[in-house]
């Protein structure tokens, strides 16, 4: 019998040396959980009702080109029978700006990573109003009792009297929610070239298109006093 309990600290001791196996430091304050992450695979984690699975992170610090990021995060979070699955990336240009795709929203949520140097964790929080936020196609975003879901992306263009093609564009519709009242809004590209930003009204919010493209919106939602 002793040899056996031997065996098993033995098998412990060394799966939990594997990289990708070690347990994940959490760091709970203020209603919201910072999960420290290692490469690789890492054990599922919980936030209120939900199954956080990073199933995998991926860091190089000289990445191919310039379109690959330095930090890349695959992300599965599973909510009863809803279950959404995304990639949150970072990166930096020769001047160290900062490139990023968080934070991602999924229902009353946004995840987000904190890079510092080699470090990096994911932070799980509550959304809020005047805090920008990423909603990537057909996900729900909840703030208090005000919802929006991006519900499509249609591409379009224009052409000259000899067909040929002057600009494309976006046309994209977003459902919100207040209570009993529902309302599809639709608007076309912003013109990130000139960084302008579109304001969208309904009722009493206030709706800052800061970044679109077919996959996913950045956004900033004001409640009207």
């Amino acid at each position: 019998m002793r040899i056996i309990e031997i065996k098993l600290l033995i098998f412990l001791f060394v799966f939990i040396q594997i990289p990708g196996h070690a347990q994940s430091k959490k760091d709970m304050k203020n209603n919201t959980m910072t999960i420290s992450l290692k490469t690789g695979k890492n054990p599922i984690s919980y936030f209120e009702t939900l199954s956080i699975e990073p199933t995998n992170l991926f860091i190089q610090s000289k990445p191919v080109n310039n379109q690959s990021p330095h930090i890349q995060l695959a992300l599965n979070v599973i909510e009863v029978d809803n279950k959404y699955a995304t990639h949150l990336w970072y990166a930096a240009d020769s001047s160290d700006k900062q490139i990023i795709n968080y934070p991602k929203a999924f229902k009353q949520y946004a995840f987000h990573l904190k890079v510092n140097k080699s470090e990096v964790a994911l932070v799980v929080e509550k959304l809020a109003f005047e805090k920008a936020f990423f909603i990537d196609l057909g996900q729900i975003a909840i703030i208090e009792n005000f919802s929006l879901q991006y519900e499509q992306c249609i591409g379009e263009w224009s052409e000259d009297i000899e067909g040929n093609q002057e600009a494309a564009f976006n046309t994209y519709s977003i459902l919100l929610s207040a209570g009993d009242a529902q309302e599809t809004i639709s608007f076309t590209s912003t013109d990130q070239s000139d960084k302008k930003q579109q304001t969208l009204t309904w009722k009493n919010y206030k709706i800052l298109v800061l970044e679109d493209d077919d996959k996913s919106l950045k956004l900033m939602v004001y409640k009207k006093d």
